[in-house]
């Protein structure tokens, strides 16, 4: 919003703009309806963003999608995005695109983590999970499984299959064990619902590969970051494991457990 802007804008040094505008509009797996989706065009804020705040370096995220749309964003941003599918360094399937100023970014290297190395029970038929995303809250069967290839499941015992747990979520995004279990509202700690856990995950960032796209930012040290539709704060844990330093991080996001759960692990976050 124009507030924000006019919060952030006193700040003559900000060195990094960061953003995963929603992506329903997009997506494959949704209705397409590209800008005209009331939260897919919110691309437009993090524009807007960018012409006011005039950071040095910026980050996009967002779903694979139908090369039209993909060159509209790419014509607002001057940049061509950058392809990365996490199964490179996590046990999931999930193609993003980037588009970034960063220069000189290169495919992460396969760290050749599967499926079967990060559940906490029970079998999987596959090396790689199916992309988790924010509905996976609502479960899936069997048919929806084998079928549409999505809403990854276990296998238990006398051919009976679970969801994945809210921890091994964390995982397949490769944050660390438990760190959507607990927020903080109004100064208290509560405890989140695996209902929510699973929206947050399945709307986030895998860590390992924005860790690894802000490694190439040649400087170690940040003055400000400023992140939009920031989750859970994927990028600080990002920013942290990219051994980069900062010295303020600014996030903007309107639900109210995933505050929770940023303010739980970054207290000194200024939310916006």
């Amino acid at each position: 919003s124009q507030t924000t802007f006019m919060v952030v804008r006193r700040f003559k040094m900000i060195d990094l703009l960061l953003g995963g505008s929603p992506c329903q509009g997009f997506s494959f797996a949704g209705k397409q309806l590209n800008f005209f989706d009331p939260k897919s065009k919110l691309f437009f804020d993090f524009v807007k963003a960018l012409e006011e705040l005039k950071p040095k370096y910026f980050l996009l995220e967002n779903v694979k999608m139908k090369k039209e749309y993909e060159d509209v964003i790419t014509q607002h941003l001057g940049v061509k995005p950058i392809e990365i599918n996490s199964a490179l360094v996590s046990a999931q399937n999930r193609v993003r695109l980037y588009w970034t100023n960063i220069p000189g970014i290169q495919q992460p290297k396969d760290k050749g983590i599967l499926l079967k190395d990060i559940i906490i029970d029970g079998e999987v038929d596959r090396d790689k999970s199916f992309c988790i995303d924010g509905n996976y809250y609502k479960g899936g069967n069997i048919k929806q499984y084998f079928e549409k290839h999505r809403r990854q499941i276990v296998f238990t015992q006398n051919y009976e299959f679970r969801m994945l747990y809210p921890i091994e979520c964390e995982r397949l995004q490769t944050l660390p064990d438990n760190y959507t279990a607990i927020g903080v509202i109004d100064g208290k700690e509560i405890p989140i619902s695996n209902t929510q856990r699973y929206k947050m995950l399945g709307n986030g960032w895998t860590v390992d590969v924005i860790a690894h796209i802000l490694s190439f930012i040649p400087e170690t040290y940040l003055h400000i970051v400023v992140s939009l539709f920031d989750g859970i704060s994927c990028g600080q844990v990002a920013l942290e494991r990219a051994g980069k330093v900062y010295n303020q991080y600014y996030a903007s996001e309107i639900d109210k457990y995933a505050i929770a759960v940023t303010q739980k692990n970054y207290p000194h976050t200024m939310q916006l």
